[in-house]
């Protein structure tokens, strides 16, 4: 499988397209990704969602209108789209598929998983798929040197410090691919979420 990556938006969120063969996988098309995607994203079946925040969905209803592809979203984040609490995107929009939590799809030969880790939104999901096994396509759960925040508005600092306490109890490597910034790898981020884990400031929430 080939990865293409590109940063878009305000907040530099990356969008992924998984190649496989002759099709393509969308992971998190925002801002002003689908010109992007529409151009590199040959024979696209679908688009995948890590979670529900604008910067990471706000192209995916026009990249389904223009390509014809469903969008795959987990179920806790439904808010976000059918409703646009933040009022940024075009239009609120519904996925077609919700996706339960740790549930599995197979979409057009491709098979992605979605690894629940609450916290930063309540359905945030780091997405693996069959073929690149150890590989997630994590959003906004761990970026390298980092972790996402948990003082947003349907955020949860105790969803999230329980899901990084899960992450660390996985004990093989995986290559993460961040929804912002530079890929990294959840051996060489451990110390790191352990460090956090430590920290004072869960007491403030």
């Amino acid at each position: 499988m080939e990865i293409l990556t590109r940063a878009f938006g305000e907040y530099a969120t990356n969008c992924y397209i998984v190649k496989n063969n002759e099709k393509s996988l969308i992971i998190d098309p925002g801002m002003g990704a689908s010109q992007w995607v529409k151009q590199n994203a040959t024979g696209a079946v679908a688009v995948l969602l890590t979670h529900g925040h604008f910067d990471h969905v706000y192209d995916a209803d026009v990249l389904r209108r223009e390509l014809g592809v469903p969008i795959y979203l987990p179920k806790a984040d439904e808010v976000f789209t059918a409703s646009d609490p933040f009022a940024i995107l075009r239009d609120s929009f519904d996925a077609d598929f919700l996706v339960e939590p740790n549930g599995s799809v197979d979409i057009s030969g491709f098979k992605a998983t979605f690894h629940h880790f609450a916290g930063h939104t309540p359905g945030c999901s780091c997405i693996e798929l069959e073929g690149l096994e150890n590989t997630w396509f994590c959003g906004d759960f761990i970026f390298k040197g980092s972790v996402g925040r948990w003082d947003f508005e349907f955020s949860n600092a105790k969803d999230m410090q329980e899901s990084l306490r899960r992450v660390l109890e996985i004990k093989q490597n995986i290559k993460l691919y961040c929804g912002h910034g530079e890929p990294t790898s959840l051996d060489d981020e451990r110390a790191n979420i352990a460090h956090m884990l430590n920290m004072r400031l869960w007491q403030e929430y």
